[in-house]
């Protein structure tokens, strides 16, 4: 299978109304869209969302804003507008998941860095003096009653990292102890093993990376379904106030009844605290996106694209088998598992032959040297000292060497299931996201058809109730109450389901194991418009194989 990108498609005449480069907190120095109804600084709530181009406005953008009603939650704050390819490079500029994997890589990189310089040797500077008062066993075998005193000027090169105390006979320190001892089994295996876990590291940060960017997407969704359902319900409270006025009419003349206009207050004042209720939701998410991006807690940030526009990111034209392959093979998560693997396997095969691979005790020192006969010093001149060992160990008469190989063999097999879980997970996320993409197409399908005859329905009734009551054929006005009421529920449906299937689009992208970046963006505006029937969203399709 050719080795291509995954299609990204860029964004087909949507503002950028939220510069980079304008600090949290500030108004942009760029005026905003004549059409966007984002206020830059302390004012309304958007009422509607910005388009593209013109277009047939549907109900909710015609709807004026209620007096009294849906305004911000906290007064004079600032309100600034955002697009989802900016969510996404806050994500990925700002993201503290991010930052932590890239520490991780360089302490991976420093571990590694030690590894590597196992074979030098250590150097200790500095002097060493001794006294020695009482009885000492002389070269020849007798015992004596001695009193002397040394000391040493210089250097000690030794293949340990430590020494010991000094040599009750005089010299330089006296290198010891397994600190001391170059193991060339852990100076040859060490930096490969290290090498392999830097490997995984660098693959968490592409982790961290999809993982950060999704999760910004998902947010952002959240907020485009806040900002969406908060203009249905001004489009519900405005239709329930014009119906209670209508009411209202006709109960004065003796046309309708009181009991009809007491119902439609009740539903205005309920729309109304719908209204309400979704400038809370709206504020909720957006304080989850400002945390994710990183901005200014203050802020209260709103989505410059319609909530209707559909995402288009993975190519409609493969199969399930092709997209669960892609996914195993471009995923970051499989990649970290397969170093920590083969981490694990250099580290065994280290234990397997470590009683096999001698170990280097080494240490050189020089300098002066001088001393005596109590407190005297005296007769100083260089000295220099060399010691090498080359052993071969079995640790424990190789007891404890079998136990380190099966403890090292354990460590591996628990690494390759770690990997075969990953591998599932990874099988599972595409297949989940491939079929709620179906399942969310087709749920789109039938939500948008219903958009249109609600917006008939309300419009016949409407119509109706202007013939005037009493005439053959009229309306009376409390049964407009049901058509405000789905044609609300069916754009809410409808809302619901094209986020549905974004949503379903950004995890099919990560699921496949390439990270929805700042290049895809909304392809059409697909909201059904006012009282126009509803065809499907138009959208690009670029078929290119993912690799």
């Amino acid at each position: 299978m050719k080795s291509n990108s995954i299609a990204r498609i860029a964004i087909l005449g949507l503002p950028l109304a939220l510069g980079a480069a304008d600090p949290p907190g500030t108004t942009p120095a760029t005026p905003l869209p004549a059409r966007a109804s984002i206020a830059a600084v302390s004012g309304n709530l958007p009422n509607a969302l910005p388009v593209a181009a013109p277009r047939p406005m549907t109900t909710a953008e015609a709807t004026p804003a209620l007096s009294g009603v849906g305004m911000p939650l906290i007064p004079e704050q600032v309100i600034r507008p955002i697009d989802l390819p900016c969510a996404l490079r806050l994500a990925g500029a700002n993201d503290l998941d991010i930052a932590i994997a890239r520490e991780g890589v360089a302490q991976a990189m420093a571990e590694l860095q030690q590894a590597r310089v196992m074979w030098l040797p250590s150097l200790y500077l500095g002097p060493n003096w001794i006294r020695h008062d009482g009885q000492a066993q002389t070269v020849q075998g007798p015992v004596q009653s001695i009193s002397k005193s040394s000391l040493f000027l210089g250097a000690t090169a030794a293949a340990g990292s430590s020494v010991s105390g000094p040599v009750p006979a005089g010299g330089p320190a006296q290198v010891s102890g397994l600190t001391s001892i170059l193991r060339f089994s852990d100076a040859i295996f060490e930096p490969l093993a290290a090498r392999q876990v830097a490997a995984a590291r660098r693959a968490a940060i592409d982790r961290a990376t999809n993982d950060a960017l999704l999760g910004v997407a998902e947010a952002y969704m959240d907020l485009q379904l806040a900002a969406g359902t908060l203009a249905i319900a001004r489009e519900a409270a405005a239709n329930a106030e014009t119906l209670a006025k209508l009411t209202s009419s006709y109960a004065r003349t003796g046309a309708g009844l009181d009991a009809d206009y007491r119902r439609a207050v009740t539903e205005r004042d309920r729309q109304r605290k719908n209204v309400e209720a979704a400038v809370g939701d709206l504020e909720a998410a957006s304080a989850e996106l400002v945390r994710r991006t990183r901005l200014d807690p203050r802020l209260v940030v709103a989505p410059v694209e319609p909530p209707e526009s559909v995402l288009r990111m993975v190519p409609q034209g493969f199969s399930l088998d092709e997209l669960i392959t892609t996914g195993l093979r471009n995923r970051p998560e499989l990649a970290e598992a397969q170093a920590l693997v083969q981490a694990t396997l250099v580290r065994l095969k280290q234990a397997k032959l470590r009683p096999y691979i001698p170990s280097l005790a080494f240490r050189y020192s020089g300098g002066g040297f001088g001393g005596g006969t109590n407190s005297f010093f005296g007769d100083f001149a260089s000295r220099s000292d060399a010691d090498v060992n080359l052993y071969w160990e079995i640790q424990n008469l190789g007891f404890a060497d079998k136990a380190i190989a099966r403890q090292r063999a354990a460590q591996s097999r628990t690494a390759c299931l770690e990997k075969l879980k990953v591998q599932d997970r990874v099988a599972a996320e595409v297949v989940q996201a491939v079929k709620g993409r179906i399942a969310a197409s087709r749920r789109m399908q039938e939500a948008a058809r219903a958009v249109p005859e609600a917006l008939e329905s309300l419009d016949l009734n409407l119509t109706n109730i202007r013939r005037g009551a009493g005439l053959p054929g009229a309306t009376r006005p409390i049964e407009v109450l049901q058509p405000i009421q789905a044609l609300a529920l069916a754009r809410t449906d409808y809302l619901a389901a094209v986020l549905a299937y974004n949503r379903s689009e950004f995890r099919l992208t990560r699921a496949v194991g390439r990270p929805p970046g700042v290049q895809a963006a909304p392809v059409a505006a697909g909201p059904p418009p006012a009282r126009v029937a509803a065809g499907p969203d138009p959208s690009v399709d670029v078929r290119e194989r993912p690799r």
